[in-house]
């Protein structure tokens, strides 16, 4: 009889992919797999039938009013009460959290019915659900080592075992991009938190970039309310573009772009990263604990990406950025060349691993 884990996970993208990577892996090694999430992460799950899943409807009091700390307490509640369900009807042999306070209450529970625990932390930040979970998990398991806020005492079941990517994007990690060419293509991934800034500031810069770079071409991730300023903008100035709201098939645009400009996600950058695909990383201003900076900043260390502050983040300051970066082109090949010294294609193996050691105690 195959082992069967529960994997639970919040909804925004950062979250879920890493999760339903992991899924079709252990899917795929004969195990029994299925997803605790929200609404926005069961999106995820519409045309993949072979994944099993539950929703659940919970919240996090943090920075809310009287009123609606005791409104998610409630939804807290009632969530810990489904989990309890879906736990005595699934008998899990595993839980492996993500993360996303949708995570926690059926994480919280694995204590309580002797069920092991994994979670993961894809950021720079210990997230709140993960940080909290950690007293209860087997095992933590972390894309990069934390220092910042990293209790000591649990170091010693912290394992590094990098980004949980899609096992397409692993394909493109040696490809090495040629800045010789005619063509200088520029990708821009906003996302909901990002594509509206973005998409007022950045056509501007392209348009002064065009004056420098003739054959200059932008993807750039919008709102859909932006999409035809956007797009009638490119046309008026004769500039090559593709504009989009969301690409299923992202990977293609990451091994085609020479640079890209975006925001500070976990598993953006990661992405990025392992595509050999140097950026110019904005993190989001109130991103909790600050974890995009953090993420952004440990590349900038290693000598992957340069950071723009939001406060910084204009059409004349991208520019400037850009064109340093693009006018040498020996520094888009050493952020090349500092990008693959850091790439590490065991992950799957290394967390199966885990997996197998706890089923043995």
């Amino acid at each position: 009889m195959s082992k069967k884990i529960i994997f639970t996970t919040g909804g925004t993208g950062g979250h879920i992919f890493p999760a339903l990577n992991l899924m079709e892996h252990f899917y795929s090694e004969g195990y029994d797999v299925l997803l605790v999430t929200d609404k926005r992460g069961n999106k995820f799950l519409e045309n993949n039938s072979n994944f099993k899943s539950y929703i659940l409807n919970t919240s996090t009091p943090t920075s809310k009013s009287f009123f609606n700390k005791i409104l998610s307490f409630c939804k807290i509640f009632f969530s810990i009460i489904k989990s309890l369900k879906i736990l005595k009807i699934e008998k899990p042999d595993l839980i492996f959290g993500f993360g996303g306070y949708v995570s926690f209450p059926i994480s919280f529970l694995s204590k309580f019915f002797g069920i092991p625990l994994i979670i993961y932390e894809n950021n720079m930040v210990l997230g709140r659900a993960n940080k909290f979970l950690s007293f209860f998990s087997n095992k933590i398991l972390l894309e990069k080592h934390i220092e910042k806020g990293f209790p000591k005492r649990y170091k010693i079941k912290s394992l590094k075992v990098g980004p949980i990517l899609s096992k397409e994007i692993f394909k493109f990690s040696n490809k090495v991009k040629d800045y010789n060419k005619e063509n200088f293509s520029i990708l821009v991934l906003g996302g909901s938190q990002g594509a509206k800034i973005f998409g007022n500031i950045i056509p501007s810069a392209i348009q002064m970039l065009k004056n420098e770079i003739k054959n200059v071409e932008i993807n750039q991730q919008c709102l859909l309310e932006q999409k035809n300023e956007i797009t009638d903008f490119y046309k008026k100035n004769q500039i090559k573009f593709n504009v989009f709201e969301f690409e299923k098939d992202i990977s293609k645009l990451l091994s085609s772009a020479d640079l890209a400009i975006t925001r500070c996600g976990a598993a953006t950058t990661a992405e990025l990263t392992y595509m050999l695909t140097p950026f110019i990383g904005v993190p989001l201003q109130n991103s909790i604990d600050d974890h995009q900076y953090y993420n952004a900043k440990y590349y900038e260390d290693l000598g992957c990406c340069r950071i723009l502050k939001q406060d910084d983040f204009n059409a004349k300051n991208l520019f400037n950025l850009i064109i340093e970066i693009v006018k040498d082109k020996s520094k888009l090949e050493n952020m090349q060349k500092n990008m693959k010294k850091n790439l590490s294609a065991n992950v799957y193996n290394d967390i199966e691993n885990e997996v197998k050691k706890l089923f043995k105690k």
